[in-house]
This record gives structure tokens, sequence and C-alpha cells, in this order.
């Protein structure tokens, strides 16, 4: 008596951990993690890369099935490091190229999760080096590029992707819609950048004009601070910021908008 009985497991720890739906808090101690843990030690080098891979897909499982956001990053980034520590056993040992080619096109695909586009491009492009012929990856190299705007190397990647599967693969057909979309946004983008360009470049040309029209000479500005840019009204006169000074009193008074035209006498009285 008074001795505290100890805590029952959760629904999720008396399961074994093959059927677990989300990790339980204390993964780390569970007798059948434990016990993985340990096989790992007495496996082959391919049988051990082999082995970060599949709980590189069992967390990235994990992650997809976790309603929790801060869990579904921490089993994304679980993933992203099994996978790395299968790669570093690969290289090491020399593990055959189309091992390599599934771990960095898994990787890819968890990069994209994690919205780390640039990564993502880079783990698929590695892939696809060891294995041309993975759909999967140019599929995700193609998602990473259109993410980074990169439009020439997504539509290289889709093409190469397309000759895989014949032209007639629906996901690769769907990005070649996503393809053109982001194609004619950036060059929608680009008109509009120029219009603002030229615009900008035809009133500095118009200006110049009047200016030597009315042979009024510029020189560098005494009053840098100031905000206030001169302008071209619809009928070509030019208005400008002016500065008075007063110096019987040594108060100084801006004239944000003043027309050329305007007489100074309203503005003295």
């Amino acid at each position: 008596e008074g001795v505290p009985s100890p805590a029952a497991p959760s629904e999720v720890e008396a399961l074994p951990s093959l059927f677990w739906e989300e990790m339980p808090e204390d993964f780390e101690n569970h007798p059948d993690y434990v016990a993985m843990q340990a096989a790992m030690e007495e496996l082959s080098p391919f049988e051990r890369a082999e082995g970060w891979k599949i709980q590189g897909n069992d967390s990235l499982r994990m992650a997809r099935k976790s309603r929790k956001l801060d869990l579904k990053k921490r089993f994304y980034r679980e993933s992203a490091n099994y996978y790395t520590m299968a790669l570093k056993k690969a290289f090491e040992d020399d593990i055959p190229g189309d091992f390599k080619a599934i771990c960095f096109s898994n990787r890819s695909q968890v990069n994209l999760l994690m919205g780390n586009f640039r990564h993502a491009l880079l783990d698929a492009q590695e892939a696809i080096k060891f294995d041309g012929e993975n759909k999967k990856a140019h599929y995700r190299g193609v998602k990473a590029a259109l993410e980074l705007r990169e439009v020439d190397q997504a539509s290289s990647l889709l093409q190469s992707g397309l000759l895989l599967s014949d032209g007639c693969d629906k996901d690769f057909l769907a990005l070649k819609d996503d393809l053109q979309k982001v194609t004619k946004t950036l060059k929608d983008e680009e008109d509009k950048e120029k219009a603002i360009l030229q615009a900008a470049t035809g009133t500095v040309l118009t200006f110049t004009s009047l200016l030597e029209e009315r042979g009024v000479k510029i020189g560098l500005p005494s009053f840098p601070d100031i905000q206030n840019k001169p302008y071209v009204d619809n009928e070509s006169q030019i208005h400008w910021p002016v500065i008075m000074l007063y110096p019987e009193s040594g108060q100084v008074e801006l004239i944000e908008d003043f027309e050329e035209t305007s007489p100074f006498r309203p503005v003295l009285d």
C-alpha cells in the first residue's frame, strides 16, 4: 500500500512497432525499437544501409499520418536523417548506384514536403546521376524546379520524364500544365517590369528635353534630404520642389509642388 503501480502502456505502446500509427513519447526505450537497433549492429553494410532507408520510409509514413504539425516536422527531419545515414553507408561501402538513387530520390521527396526546394532539386539531380530512369526523381526534380521558378531546369527534367513514361503519364502531364502556368507568370512579370522601365525611361527623356528647351542646367543637389522630386504634368509643365530662405528671420520654407509658370508674389505675401 502506498507504492504506485507502474503506468499502463499507452494504446500505441501496447502494439508491435510495425503497427504504430504514430511514435509513442518514449519510443527510444520501447523493446521493439531497442531490439531493432541492436539487430542493426549485426547486419552487413548493405543490410545496415537498407535498414536506415526503411526507417526513413517509416518516419515519412509516420509524418504523413501525424495530425500535429510539430510532430509531422519532427518525423520529416528524422526521415531525411535516416536517408542521409543510408547514403553515407552506401558511399563508405560502395553500395550499387541504384540504391543511392532511391535514397536520394526519397530524400528529395522529404525536402519537398519540408519546403526545402533547393535541396529537393539537388537530391533529385543526384538520384538521376545514379539512375537515369528513375521516374520519381524526375518528377520530384520538376516539382522542386517549378517551386524555385527555374523553368529551364524544370522543362529539361520534364522532357526526360515524359520520355521515360512514353508521354502518357498523367502526373507528368499535370506537371506540363504547371510548367506552362509558371512560364506565363514569369513572362507577365517580365513584361510588367519592362513597361515600368520604359515608362520611367520615357519620363526621363521627356524631362531632359524640356530642360534643354528652357536652357536649365542641373547641378548637384544642395538639399539632398528632400524627398519631393520634379515631374512633368500632362501639359508639359515642370513642377519643382522649391525652398524659400528668409535670411532676416533665419527661417526656411518648403513648397513641395511649385509649377514653373507660377509667380512667387502670392507666396511672399
